[in-house]
């Protein structure tokens, strides 16, 4: 994940004409914590555009990105050894 966790004030809303450019962000809550979705309209919105609650009550934002590969790579290197059969008693 890339990204730091930015005021709230500087957040500028997308253009929702183009919905399919527009990737879920991380918003702060004090009361709540994190939420991953989007504010449109002066709502915020979870990633599968459920109501979550007024924009106003989230603080901070932070823009995420896919897992680096490394970290896929060890989550299948990690699945593959749970998968393989365990080793005769010597």
């Amino acid at each position: 994940m890339i990204g730091k966790w930015k005021p709230i004030a500087e957040y500028v809303e997308p253009s929702w004409v183009e919905v399919g450019d527009i990737s879920p962000m991380l918003f702060w809550r004090a009361r709540k914590g994190a939420a991953f979705g989007y504010i449109r309209d002066g709502e915020l919105f979870d990633a599968r555009s459920v109501y979550i609650c007024d924009a106003s009550k989230a603080t901070h934002f932070s823009e995420i990105s896919a897992p680096d590969p490394k970290v896929v790579e060890l989550d299948t290197i990690h699945l593959a050894a749970q998968n393989a059969p365990a080793l005769p008693a010597t």
